[in-house]
């Protein structure tokens, strides 16, 4: 490796939450993103973008009612499958699931989001250097006095928050130096909710992405082609995050894998 910046010999300009993240869980499906690769997004994914534009736009509508917020969201939705389907092959079934919730998460997020009231800022610009030569760049979605909030969308709530969310949630408090927590809108057949989980242990999940983010440049740093680079890694496509087939036929190819 000639360049002694690993990240922008494989054009990598800044890192997040996410990109960690998936280097953490897959790091070879962050090998194959590197190298060029975008996958298709989901109905979840424009599910979960419509939801947050719509409660972000709320803040500053003057009227109490919820139909326009929840117009907005289904017109965002919209736009996101035409843009899609075009290229992609989706479950339509999935697709009606999502939108046709859509409606329910608004009912139950609208009135506890106006009872907070609005914001300090929305979708607020974070950046963190960990020493390295590119910093870690995020996004916090409210924030408020001495609290940041981040709001999540989901079907199913988990035992226990998973890691990579008080991972990100983290990186927001360290960068404001305020409290963190994550406004799960969970909605099911028979139940519409939000679970406020507050974010602990912030300094551990703070180090947690720090030497990530540190094997992330040596892993790199092994060559400045990415074919040389994901010879390091073999993808395992029994694992549920490989469950679009744009991404495995991608990452055959870069693996050559028959």
């Amino acid at each position: 490796m000639s360049n002694n910046n690993p990240f922008e010999a494989h054009g990598i300009k800044h890192l997040s939450a996410s990109s960690i993240n998936q280097f953490i869980s897959n790091p070879a499906s962050w090998i194959l993103k590197v190298s060029g690769h975008r996958g298709p997004s989901n109905p979840a994914m424009w599910r979960g973008t419509a939801i947050d534009d719509a409660i972000s736009w709320a803040f500053d509508y003057e009227g109490n009612d919820i139909a326009a917020p929840i117009n907005m969201a289904l017109n965002i939705f919209d736009e996101r499958w035409i843009e899609n389907k075009k290229s992609n092959e989706y479950d339509y079934d999935k697709v009606r699931l999502e939108r046709g919730n859509i409606e329910r998460y608004l009912e139950v997020a609208m009135p506890f989001y106006r009872e907070l009231g609005k914001p300090e800022s929305i979708q607020k610009r974070i950046e963190i250097d960990f020493d390295l030569p590119i910093p870690v760049i995020g996004f916090i979605d409210l924030q408020y006095p001495g609290m940041i909030r981040d709001i999540k969308t989901t079907g199913r709530m988990m035992p226990k928050t998973p890691s990579s969310i008080c991972r990100q949630l983290s990186l927001y408090a360290y960068a404001e130096n305020c409290d963190a927590v994550a406004d799960f809108i969970h909605v099911t057949k028979t139940k519409a909710e939000v679970v406020t989980v507050a974010i602990t242990n912030i300094d551990e999940r703070l180090e947690e992405l720090r030497k990530a983010s540190l094997a992330m440049m040596n892993v790199l740093s092994y060559s400045d082609d990415i074919n040389q680079v994901a010879s390091l890694f073999y993808p395992d496509f029994d694992d549920w995050r490989w469950n679009n087939p744009a991404d495995v036929a991608a990452a055959k190819k870069l693996w050559g894998i028959k």
